[in-house]
């Protein structure tokens, strides 16, 4: 069953490097030029719940149609219970288990589905039980509702859904983050072609708020859409264009864009009217 993969891949990505592209920035400006906290747990936050994003569809597909009760081992061991139109899949990662996206977890993530990923108005709603993750060696405990739904088809045809996440935080040793977002994921093309994920394109909208391990508030908008795209010349998910800003309050708006369409890895980003350009590695 395909899903929104690509976006999710491209998305993580994007913020995986966030604290290096914003670290950048602050070599060649003041402390006061723009809250690179906010940006770095924003960057957090926004990789943390892709994966777990990732982690649930995969299930998802796995389970497929299933209509009785039935265990699946593996990393994470399924759990299944219910029948369609509402199953419960526990996601299991017991005391540690290394997924192929090389992440240590350990917990379980619950989801609640009325129905098939691909099926008009299913939902899905995901809940963490005493779930972690290690990040470079420290533990990161999310807490939070994730909740995807399947809108139908929008007035262009395309599959679409909306992917929101409800009271989350993540504590480690620093502090601990709060977070939300509202997110819309349009399935442009390859939504008919099942078996072959890698022509999937997708335009993704929406918003994002929160507070910093400080404390100070934040907030997140995708002011052009972010088309996410499979690149076969350096075969990798990109965002390959689009553009979102970081505001919070006190501090300059940080702009990011991500260029013409093109395969090339290169993103701009904006502080005080000055503009910094990065190729991605």
């Amino acid at each position: 069953m395909k899903n929104l993969k690509s976006y999710l891949i491209a998305f993580a990505m994007l913020f995986a490097m966030g604290s290096l592209m914003f670290s950048s920035c602050k070599k060649t400006t003041e402390d006061k030029t723009a809250n690179y906290r906010a940006a770095q747990d924003n960057s957090t936050a926004e990789a943390t719940f892709n994966r777990s994003y990732s982690q649930i569809s995969k299930a998802l597909r796995q389970v497929g149609s299933k209509s009785v009760n039935d265990t699946i081992v593996g990393c994470p061991t399924l759990y299944i219970t219910g029948a369609w139109p509402d199953k419960i899949v526990t996601l299991d990662f017991g005391a540690s288990c290394t997924g192929d996206d090389g992440v240590v977890r350990r917990g379980k993530i619950i989801s609640h589905a009325t129905g098939l990923y691909v099926d008009s108005n299913s939902t899905i709603t995901s809940t963490f039980d005493n779930y972690f993750e290690n990040i470079n060696g420290v533990d990161h405990q999310i807490q939070g509702t994730q909740v995807i739904k399947n809108l139908g088809h929008n007035s262009l045809g395309h599959p679409y859904f909306s992917v929101d996440v409800q009271n989350a935080s993540i504590s480690y040793t620093e502090g601990t983050i709060h977070w939300t977002s509202q997110r819309q994921n349009e399935w442009t093309a390859g939504y008919d072609t099942y078996m072959n994920p890698f022509d999937d394109e997708y335009y993704v909208t929406g918003t994002a708020n929160g507070t910093d391990i400080s404390g100070a508030a934040f907030s997140v908008n995708i002011t052009s859409p972010l088309y996410c795209k499979l690149c076969l010349n350096i075969y990798r998910w990109i965002i390959a264009s689009g553009k979102l800003d970081i505001v919070n309050a006190g501090y300059p708006n940080i702009t990011v864009d991500y260029g013409d369409g093109s395969c090339d890895l290169i993103v701009y980003v904006t502080v005080m009217g000055t503009t910094y350009t990065y190729v991605l590695g």
